[in-house]
């Protein structure tokens, strides 16, 4: 006796294979359809035959809905309607034959409706599967629409239109068609153009649609030579796609049909071969009816050349923002790239020296990020990153220009008008990414400190001074112990703001210092054999970093002096030139820095570094 459970698998197998042994079952009414006998009792049994087919395939579509519940439902239970229409259409026109040899009208207005349930179906599951708004595909859509009504336009719809000794509702009739066949096609094509999963539902659902548009333009074209014949080849494809819209039904990938899916690239290569192809199909076409001697429908075709001239124009601008977009744009936080800060700060400064204008650069960099790596692991790492970058963002101007620039730093450039505003500016940004811990993977909450150097342009400074005096302001702020700002103005001038962490008092004298330290250094800098040239910017910072890490604050004793060499040693080369740090530890062991009159040094002076 099976077990409950060896039941239920068995019964979920055989209803994975429904849709081929449907598929199968309604092959056999097919081929009974072109083996019948002419005779008039053949051709009742084949008209019983052909809506056998298309009959039940909406039965096997709603088998399919009850038996797998998509969602959103709706959509097939629109294919369901259209394939009731048709089903419908063909009935009413067999019976209005047999009294009746004009076609019949309620036939017509049946046979369109399946159009409107099909159109209306494929529009809702283009929505589902690409909810975001995706003017690519819709340019690329319209591009290939336009292209295909060309030839339906040249081919079928205008010699329709205008062929003689045609009844003007079978004329309008004859004409509704091509143009639903072409609405239902513009749908599929922007289908297609969508991204997500392509499920074997997916597959059996444009075959139905390829099969259809392909039958019902080899109709149009027949009926216009007068070589259209019941039970044709046409008729095969036709039955064939009511088969492949069944077996979509009841395959069980139906019920993911639907799933949202992120966007398709619009520049993969078959892409853009297809573009190419539509895109030349309205000169082809002008071409093909000039040696034809056929010149009725020039101006439309030379209409649709300059639409699809523009349709292209649309579609390379789209191009390049959106390469525009991925230059500038840091894949992981959504930030402006150093590319572009490097190229705003060009022209910032630019606008700075002419005008006279503020121009302000803040360097952050994530406290201990490292040890959130080993310790989380590096996707703990990077939500770390993209949630500093939101905070970032959201305290920041709408002015500012907010980027990542480099690793776990970031930059921002922005128009403050004094270093107390700059200050505050910086201020702000510190307490709003530290206030709340980050969550690392849902529920794992990860403290996060920020420390933040920053300068003004005041006098205007080129943008990589700009860029060195703010790095060495940084670098202050994480060597006096991270979590704080530091802020310069101009190039000389290098002092902690973070005004609790420095008594009053002694600021102004610090700040002295530490311009007279700079002097001396770059002077014997200058001096060296193998001197280099350095930033201003450079020496400054060196000299900032020593007097941070020397200067005691409340709840914060003096470094010794020991450690701070050592620190400078560990920056040698990477932070700082070596020649600099080594001249800087010359001038520290002979006594010159350190002291709050440092006594010049002459060029011929002996001195060691210290040990």
């Amino acid at each position: 006796m099976d077990r409950p459970g060896q039941a239920a698998a068995r019964t979920t197998s055989a209803w994975s294979r429904a849709w081929i042994a449907w598929s199968a079952a309604a092959l056999l009414p097919i081929a009974g359809y072109y083996t019948v006998p002419a005779t008039d009792a053949g051709a009742v049994l084949q008209t019983v035959l052909y809506c056998l087919v298309s009959g039940s395939t909406a039965v096997a579509l709603a088998v399919g809905i009850r038996r797998h519940r998509p969602r959103p439902g709706s959509i097939w239970w629109l294919f369901v309607a259209g394939q009731v229409m048709y089903t419908s259409g063909d009935v009413t026109y067999y019976i209005a034959s047999q009294h009746d040899a004009s076609y019949p009208v309620a036939a017509n207005v049946l046979y369109l409706a399946q159009y409107f349930f099909v159109a209306a179906a494929l529009v809702q599951l283009t929505r589902r599967r690409s909810p975001q708004r995706n003017t690519a595909a819709l340019v690329d859509t319209t591009i290939l629409a336009v292209g295909a009504a060309v030839l339906w336009w040249v081919f079928l719809i205008h010699p329709t239109v205008t062929a003689p000794d045609i009844d003007t509702v079978d004329r309008v009739a004859a004409t509704a068609y091509p143009v639903m066949d072409l609405c239902v096609l513009t749908v599929a094509i922007r289908l297609m153009l969508s991204g997500g999963v392509r499920q074997p539902a997916y597959h059996l659902l444009l075959a139905f649609l390829a099969l259809n548009l392909f039958a019902d333009t080899a109709y149009g074209l027949l009926t216009l030579t007068g070589s259209f014949a019941d039970g044709g080849w046409t008729d095969a494809l036709w039955l064939l796609g009511y088969v492949a819209l069944g077996a979509a039904g009841l395959h069980p990938s139906m019920r993911h049909l639907a799933d949202p899916a992120e966007p398709r690239s619009g520049a993969t290569p078959y892409r853009v071969v297809l573009l190419g192809f539509a895109t030349a199909m309205a000169p082809a076409v002008l071409v093909v009816q000039n040696l034809r001697g056929a010149a009725r429908s020039d101006l439309v075709v030379v209409g649709a050349s300059a639409v699809l001239f523009l349709l292209v124009l649309v579609r390379m601008a789209g191009l390049i923002a959106a390469q525009r977009r991925l230059a500038i744009t840091d894949a992981l936080t959504g930030l402006y790239t150093r590319r572009f800060l490097s190229e705003q700060l060009r022209v910032e400064s630019e606008r700075a020296a002419r005008s006279g204008g503020p121009l302000a650069l803040l360097l952050l960099d994530v406290d201990h990020f490292k040890r959130i790596n080993d310790t989380y692991g590096h996707p703990a790492g990077d939500q770390v990153l993209v949630e500093v970058a939101r905070r970032l963002r959201a305290t920041c101007r709408a002015g500012d220009v907010v980027a990542r620039f480099g690793g776990e730093e970031f930059a921002v450039l922005t128009t403050a008008t004094d270093p107390q505003h700059l200050t505050a500016v910086a201020e702000r940004i510190r307490t709003q990414i530290n206030a709340v811990p980050v969550l690392v993977d849902g529920h794992t909450p990860v403290a996060v400190t920020v420390s933040i150097g920053g300068t003004t342009a005041e006098p205007p400074q080129t943008p990589d001074e700009l860029v060195n005096a703010a790095d060495t302001a940084l670098y202050a702020a994480k060597r006096g112990g991270r979590d704080r700002v530091v802020v310069t103005t101009g190039l000389a001038d290098l002092a902690p703001a973070t005004a609790p962490e420095a008594h009053p008092g002694e600021l102004p004298e610090l700040d002295r210092s530490i311009q007279d330290w700079a002097a001396v250094v770059g002077e014997a800098a200058r001096r060296r054999a193998d001197a280099v040239p350095v930033p201003a910017s450079a020496i400054a910072g060196l000299c900032a970093a020593w007097a941070v890490m020397r200067a005691p604050g409340p709840g914060k004793p003096a470094m010794p002096a020991g450690e701070a060499r050592a620190e400078l040693r560990r920056c040698r080369g990477v932070q700082f030139p070596p020649h600099l740090v080594d001249e800087f530890l010359v001038l520290e062991a002979n006594g010159v820095i350190g002291t709050l009159d440092p006594a010049p040094v002459a060029a011929d002076e002996p001195v060691t570094v210290a040990a």
